[in-house]
């Protein structure tokens, strides 16, 4: 109780102070959580980019902490809204939603980063996995038609997955349904969640509805009003879409909200996390933003980042987006440089430090870069800590730098970024506790 008891009042004090800190950085919504293989995988939608999609990408993490992100082997570049389960049969299984025909699409692979392959159109969209418990524990989806939809289950047959048995209706009360439905099972009730509203108005929101009937009728709403919305207090701008997962006894929910900068969007959203709270009776009676989810007692952190909060220098910088945020701790901050060519930004450790890797959030991890990281005692000799400027890379690609070395100062130097500049989320130099 007293630890519940510091946690809540560490979050009631700092979010007062800035707004809700992304889970992970970048632009990237709709996130499906899932734990597969004893990691956890976070399917989003890439992010960020007017009147297309980014690349396809997925986010794993072992402890819902420290994440790193992983390219996924999926010829398709509208991918929308993916959602991730594994089969029975040991086999991976990911439908996502096309921007174009807006159906649904289900796919399989032997490796879960793919290479993946379509196997199944559904005519549904922003539809989500899911196993009913109270069913044999069958594969089943929902989508934004109110739609359940059945896949044939039988892992011996070869058409497992490949097949849909059975629609039905969804029933009940679903006040303001317009996308994104997640499903859920908790002390034998089904719980349906989804976005109301429309992500381009700060009407945007997550609602839900109960049932204890069965997966697709008998559903009550408990409140008619959002459990999440729009709030400038704690800098939290449309959000929806979200997804469910209980670990350790707390109810976590994963969601995207809009970019403060640019709100009310569709394109620049992030990936948040809040606990949910429950009443005797099931309800949600209250949903807590999170900053931080090392309170779960998951994290087994071997790195120490030294540079957080640290002084930072640029040789140029745009107005809103300055040096010092590369270094906030934050993911929805970040440092811009003004157009051109050949920029740098120096972080000063203010202390002789040994560290073992460099971690560069660069705004975008599906674009060109070419970079090189230098480490220094005094500021004025150099060394090569890595250098990716003989080949452009993808920012995910060259993320992570691994090098045992000493020094003060941390220099990063972008040649030349794909969209005509530099920006950076964070960088963290990590040392070994």
């Amino acid at each position: 109780m007293k630890y519940r008891i510091l946690y809540i009042f560490a979050w009631f004090t700092s979010s007062f102070l800035s707004a809700q800190n992304p889970v992970f950085p970048g632009y990237y919504a709709d996130p499906s959580i899932r734990y597969i293989d004893g990691r956890y995988y976070m399917s989003v939608t890439t992010d960020g980019y007017e009147g297309r999609n980014g690349e396809p990408m997925i986010w794993v993490s072992d402890d819902l902490v420290n994440w790193d992100v992983r390219y996924l082997n999926v010829n398709d570049r509208f991918f929308w809204a993916p959602s991730l389960m594994k089969g029975d049969n040991g086999k991976y299984y990911m439908v996502h939603q096309n921007g174009i025909d807006y159906l649904a699409y289900v796919m399989e692979a032997d490796h879960i980063l793919g290479p993946w392959k379509n196997i199944l159109q559904i005519k549904d969209f922003d539809v989500e996995l899911f196993r009913d418990p109270s069913d044999h524990n069958k594969i089943k989806a929902v989508g934004s038609w109110k739609k359940i939809t059945e896949f044939e289950n039988n892992p011996a047959s070869p058409d497992y997955m490949h097949k849909v048995v059975k629609e039905s209706k969804l029933e009940g009360e679903f006040t303001d349904f317009t996308e994104g439905p997640y499903a859920f099972y908790k002390d034998k009730k089904y719980y349906l969640m989804w976005a109301g509203g429309h992500c381009w108005l700060d009407s945007y929101s997550v609602r839900y509805s109960v049932s204890d009937k069965s997966f697709d009728r008998g559903y009550k709403e408990f409140t008619h009003d959002p459990i999440l919305k729009t709030d400038p207090s704690r800098g939290i701008y449309g959000p929806g879409h979200n997804s469910v997962i209980e670990i350790n006894g707390h109810w976590i929910m994963f969601y995207h909200r809009q970019d403060a900068e640019r709100q009310p969007t569709c394109n620049y959203r992030f990936t948040c996390a809040s606990e949910i709270f429950f009443s005797p009776d099931g309800a949600i009676e209250k949903v807590v933003p999170l900053d931080d989810l090392s309170f779960l007692g998951l994290a087994k952190n071997q790195y120490l980042n030294i540079a957080e909060n640290k002084p930072v220098t640029a040789d140029s910088s745009t107005q809103d987006h300055a040096a010092a945020m590369i270094t906030d701790g934050r993911y929805d901050t970040r440092w811009e440089s003004e157009p051109g060519e050949d920029r740098s930004f120096t972080v000063d450790l203010q202390k002789t430090e040994t560290f073992n890797r460099i971690q560069v959030d660069f705004e975008y991890f599906d674009r060109y870069y070419l970079y090189k990281i230098e480490y220094s005692e005094d500021g004025r000799i150099w060394k090569t800590y890595a250098d990716y400027t003989g080949e452009a890379k993808k920012g995910y690609e060259t993320r992570n730098s691994v090098k045992d070395a000493s020094g003060r100062y941390i220099r990063v130097s972008v040649k030349r970024a794909e969209g005509g500049y530099a920006s950076v989320w964070e960088i963290k130099v990590l040392k070994k506790k």
